[in-house]
Parts: structure tokens; C-alpha cells; sequence
């Protein structure tokens, strides 16, 4: 089917042309999860009934896979970020395990307010004919049946397009380069004594040698603990621990 409305009347089996048998409806609401609809009986009889046709919502993981899909596809990518949503789209839905176009009355909680709630009616033929109406006017609301908004899928679809993720890598990857320059470009670096916080080999060691390889800071010396402290440490420490404690190696500590 070339359009939206085909595909909602031959996967849920409305006939085209006469939905729901004259019956009318005067309101529609998509929003995520559920459609519902004000659908008045043919003719002006049988009363006004509600009618809501719901559906599962996939998790934001599942989008993140679908929208992955999409954007990686350059015809649906371009599409969708012209803010247009062709009909092959569904294929991708499918083919990832979310219709966005059910593929049949089994996989709806459909209800109405009449009396044959035991079966299909036509208020129910109704609401599904006029959501056909509604999608090729508007495509997205489909989308937004399944839980995204237009405004979101578009965006979600933009930022996982290959070119806004290539143009993370090379930036990240400039970064990368330009802090590798910084590091280890010696023609820029200041050589002085005092701008190294380690030793520096002599300018006539060997590239390779191992005073080059194993150069390090002196050891520092042992803290001199302040006057007094030892006798503290015992005098706070339990009888036992302090019979165990090691000597300070200082007097008057």
C-alpha cells in the first residue's frame, strides 16, 4: 500500500471506502499508547459512544534501536529530518518487532462504549478509518501511537545519523591529538631545571640507556614525627596494643 490509511484498512480489515457503515466521528486524540475517539452511530442514531483503541509503548531502548535503523538508512534518514515519514518505514518497524502500523486486531485492547462489546463494531471500523485520514495528513501520529513524538524521533534519528556520529569521533579524536602535541612535542616544551618535577637525564646519556629509562626523584627523607607524639599514642592506645607498639627511635617521643 502507497499510503497510511491503506495499510491501517488491510491490516485491520476496514473496508475502504464505507468505514464503519456511515457511522461518524466527531473526535479524535492520538496520544502515546492510545487512540481514542467520540464516534457517533450512522445516520445520527444509535447515540454517541467512546471508543479507544490501545496499544503497547515500546521502552526508550527499543527506540534507540529503531531510530538507530533509521538514521543508518541515507533515504529514511534524509526523510525523516525534512520532518517526512514514508510509508517503507514500517518495514523497518516490523522487521525490529514494533508495527507501527498493527498488523492486526489481536495486537489492539480495543473497546467501545455501545453494546456489542462482545465484537467488533463499526464505531470501532470508525475510529480506525479516521486515524487512516489523520496519519496521511499527518504521518508522526502513528509515531506518537507508539510513544515518540515527532519532535523527539527527529532529533533522536539526527543525532544517530553517521555524519553526527563521525563528527563526535574526529572531534574527539582531534582532542586526543592535540593533547598527544602538548605532551610530547619537545620543540614547544620548556626545558628548564625547574619546569620538570623529575630529574632529567644528562644531554650526553644514550637514547637508550637505562639511566634515561630509570630516572626518578630522590627517595625522600623519614618523617620526623613532632615532639611528644609517641608517649600520646600510648597513652590513648589500649594496655595490650600498647605493649605491642614499636619504639619511635627518638627520644622524648
Amino acid at each position: 500500500m502507497s499510503t497510511w490509511s491503506g495499510l491501517l484498512t488491510e491490516y485491520l480489515e476496514v473496508t475502504a471506502g464505507a468505514p464503519g457503515a456511515g457511522a461518524a466521528v466527531e473526535r479524535l486524540s492520538v496520544r502515546p499508547g492510545e487512540v481514542a475517539a467520540r464516534v457517533r452511530g450512522a445516520g445520527g442514531r444509535g447515540g454517541v459512544h467512546e471508543v479507544s483503541l490501545i496499544r503497547p509503548v515500546p521502552p526508550e531502548a527499543e527506540w534507540e534501536r529503531v531510530c538507530a535503523a533509521l538514521a543508518s538508512q541515507p533515504v529514511f534518514r534524509a526523510r525523516i529530518l525534512a520532518e517526512e515519514l514514508p510509508v517503507a518505514v514500517d518495514r523497518v518497524f516490523a522487521l525490529l518487532g514494533w508495527d507501527l502500523v498493527p498488523r492486526s486486531w489481536d495486537a489492539l485492547v480495543a473497546t467501545c462504549s455501545c453494546e456489542r462489546w462482545e465484537s467488533r463494531c463499526v464505531h470501532l471500523d470508525a475510529a480506525v478509518a479516521a486515524l487512516g485520514v489523520e496519519a496521511d495528513r499527518d504521518p508522526f501520529a502513528l509515531t506518537r501511537w507508539l510513544g515518540c513524538e515527532r519532535r523527539a524521533l527527529v532529533a533522536r534519528v539526527r543525532s544517530l545519523s553517521p555524519t553526527a556520529i563521525k563528527g563526535l569521533s574526529a572531534t574527539e579524536e582531534t582532542f586526543y591529538e592535540n593533547s598527544a602535541e602538548a605532551s610530547y612535542d619537545g620543540a614547544d616544551r620548556d626545558t628548564s631545571p625547574s619546569s620538570h618535577p623529575f630529574p632529567q637525564p644528562s644531554p650526553d646519556a644514550a637514547g637508550d640507556s637505562a639511566a634515561v629509562f630509570w630516572s626518578a626523584p630522590a627517595i625522600p627523607p623519614p618523617p620526623v614525627p613532632p615532639s611528644g607524639a609517641g608517649e600520646r599514642v600510648r597513652a590513648s592506645a589500649p594496655g595490650l596494643v600498647a605493649d605491642e607498639l614499636p619504639g619511635f627511635g627518638r627520644p622524648g617521643t
